[in-house]
């Protein structure tokens, strides 16, 4: 028999699925403890939005320096795109991070960008390169995950920034939000996640859909939690105390390693029960770090 917290979790599951200008995009948050399946739930929504939406694009955020998850998709479901100059390159951790050439790689252009005056030939000083995101847009492809790899991954911030006047639903999964948005920071990345948080505020009327994990919330910064729509609790997580759903409930959650774990969710004080039932696991072909190689 089906409870009231599985029909309220499948509910809020068919809004987060569901497209209507009326509601718009949600920001979505998931935590757990380790080995909980935060990112297989990243990976479970993302293959859902694939197969119902294949004519929207899907962009994806991946760790450095760590196995790719996204393998665990399978070939045919994902897209590189990296940006040209940013010196990120691709090691087989299976034989001593050697570089390797992957198959399903696009590279999208950078924008240079100089300091003030001349040299003394008379000619721009390079300052920088940043992402050219309409070339970015342009070369992502609708109904698979497009893994972005930017030389600095704060310009996470900028892009989603960007697709705020894109027109169209489009979807972002971003695999541990507190390398972007650290609870920890001041200064310049202060003002750029404060700036962030008022994006992440309109993503609902502008269209966007987006998912970030993290093993504990406050890890990610405040500004940032402020604007969550939705929290998704599997196994360890550890509560947030505007939630309605206790620790005690949390602590309760059961973990079947072959049907799935399942995870309590709060969508505006209301909350459900879901399992996920696709469970991702490595894939022993593929042990595949990127790595930005300064």
């Amino acid at each position: 028999m089906v409870s009231k917290l599985e029909v309220i979790g499948s509910r809020i599951t068919n809004r987060m699925l569901g497209r209507n200008k009326d509601y718009g995009g949600i920001l979505t948050e998931v935590t757990g403890a380790q080995g909980s399946s935060k990112t297989g739930a990243l990976l479970s929504f993302s293959t859902h939005t694939m197969r119902l939406h294949p004519k929207e694009k899907i962009f994806w955020r991946e760790q450095y320096d760590a196995p790719l998850q996204i393998f665990k998709l399978g070939n045919g479901n994902f897209h590189f795109l990296v940006q040209k100059e940013s010196k990120v390159v691709f090691r087989d951790r299976d034989n001593r991070l050697k570089h390797i050439k992957l198959p399903n790689v696009s590279y999208f252009e950078s924008i240079p960008v100089y300091k003030e005056g001349l040299d003394k030939d008379g000619k721009k000083i390079l300052d920088h390169t940043k992402p050219d995101f309409d070339d970015l847009w342009k070369k992502a492809i609708p109904g698979k995950v497009n893994v972005v790899f930017f030389g600095n991954p704060n310009e996470w911030m900028d892009f989603i920034h960007r697709l705020r006047n894109v027109g169209e639903w489009t979807n972002v999964f971003i695999d541990e939000m507190a390398d972007i948005c650290p609870a920890v920071n001041s200064d310049s990345l202060y003002k750029r996640i404060r700036d962030f948080a008022g994006d992440l505020g309109a993503v609902r009327r502008c269209m966007i859909n987006v998912m970030y994990n993290t093993q504990t919330a406050q890890d990610v910064d405040w500004k940032i939690r402020k604007k969550v729509m939705l929290k998704i609790f599997l196994p360890g997580a550890i509560t947030d105390t505007a939630s309605r759903v206790t620790q005690r409930a949390i602590d309760n959650l059961k973990r079947d390693t072959i049907r799935g774990n399942e995870a309590y969710l709060d969508m505006g004080g209301e909350f459900g029960k879901i399992q996920f039932t696709n469970i991702f696991r490595p894939n022993p072909k593929y042990h595949i770090e990127a790595h930005v190689d300064v």
